[in-house]
Order: structure tokens, then C-alpha cells, then sequence
């Protein structure tokens, strides 16, 4: 079978072809990387924000995201997870149950607050009150004061959006990509 070769000024043109794909496959990665760093950094900054006014969620909730950079088999790749495991409560809503009950530390009790009923320094004694509609109470031995109400589940509602942040942001990965294409 005959071969077909063309020339332009004396240099094979597919030798030249081959160099200027090489150097635009070069110019190509460097503003897919870039664009993913863009991507990644509007996440957590949007994240952060959306995180913070959700309510009273601290410094720790804002820092345990992240939006991790890595490449292989051709493909850049960002992953977002967040550091505390039961971020999703947050992110989908959920209804929590009790066994039998949830004890949930009353506003006013501030020595149960962040303190499991279990883990309660003292005693401490159920009342049941008459009127069954009422919620029964744990109440400290020593002081016979309330520290926690029981309740069969509690609904949480959804406070986190990252996940329509992250689908927002994969959106607009062609304009960081043509921002970063030179």
C-alpha cells in the first residue's frame, strides 16, 4: 500500500501537526487545572458562607469542609466531604428516634447542656407528668431541678445547601475553564 506524506516549507506536516497538539494538550491541562482549583475554592468559600448562616454552627463546621484536587487516567477529579460524619443530618434533613426516648437538655439547664443525659454528673430521676400531651422530665437528684425533656424523635430540617453549591459550581466549569485558558 502506497504511503502519502505532505510537506509545508520542507517539514512534514504531521510532525509539525503533532507538536502543536502536544503544546496545546499542555495549555489544555494547565487551564483544566486551574479551573478545578477555581471550582474548588468557590465551593468551600460558598459552603462556608451558606454554613454560617444556617444558624449556630462554629468555626469547626465551616473548616470540616473540603474540596480535595487529585488527577489520574486522564481525568481531574474533585471530591467534596466534610470532616464531621453526621454532616448529613444537616444537608438532607432527618428524623432522629429515640430509644425509647431522646433527652434533650431544657434551655435553662446550663450544666446538661452538650452533656448526654447519661453522662449527667449526679443523679438523676424521671417524672412523668399527669397530662400526657406534656413531655416527661429527668431531674437532678441534688437539686430537684429540671434537666432534660424526653421526646419519641425529633425532625431535623435541611440547613445545608453544598450540594446545589457543588452542582452550581459544575455549571460553571466551562467559564473557569475559558478564564484560564491562555
Amino acid at each position: 500500500m502506497p504511503t502519502v506524506r505532505l510537506y509545508f516549507k520542507n517539514e512534514r506536516v504531521g510532525e509539525k501537526f503533532e507538536r502543536a497538539i502536544t503544546k496545546s494538550g499542555v495549555r489544555v491541562r494547565t487551564a483544566a487545572r486551574a479551573a478545578a482549583y477555581d471550582a474548588s475554592e468557590e465551593i468551600l468559600s460558598r459552603g462556608a458562607a451558606d454554613m454560617a448562616s444556617a444558624g449556630n454552627f462554629g468555626p469547626r463546621w465551616r473548616s470540616g469542609l473540603h474540596a480535595d484536587i487529585s488527577e489520574g487516567g486522564a481525568n481531574i477529579r474533585i471530591s467534596v466531604y466534610h470532616d464531621i460524619p453526621y454532616f448529613s443530618v444537616f444537608q438532607y434533613g432527618a428524623t432522629i428516634h429515640g430509644r425509647p426516648l431522646l433527652w434533650i437538655p431544657l434551655s435553662f439547664a446550663s450544666d446538661a447542656k452538650g452533656v448526654l443525659a447519661r453522662n449527667y454528673p449526679g443523679r438523676l430521676f424521671r417524672v412523668d407528668r399527669k397530662d400526657p400531651s406534656k413531655a416527661p422530665l429527668l431531674l437532678s437528684y441534688a437539686t430537684r431541678e429540671p434537666k432534660y425533656f424526653g421526646k419519641e424523635s425529633v425532625t431535623i430540617p435541611k440547613k445545608f445547601h453544598v450540594i446545589e453549591i457543588v452542582r452550581d459550581v459544575s455549571h460553571k466549569m466551562r467559564e473557569f475553564f475559558l478564564r484560564n485558558f491562555h
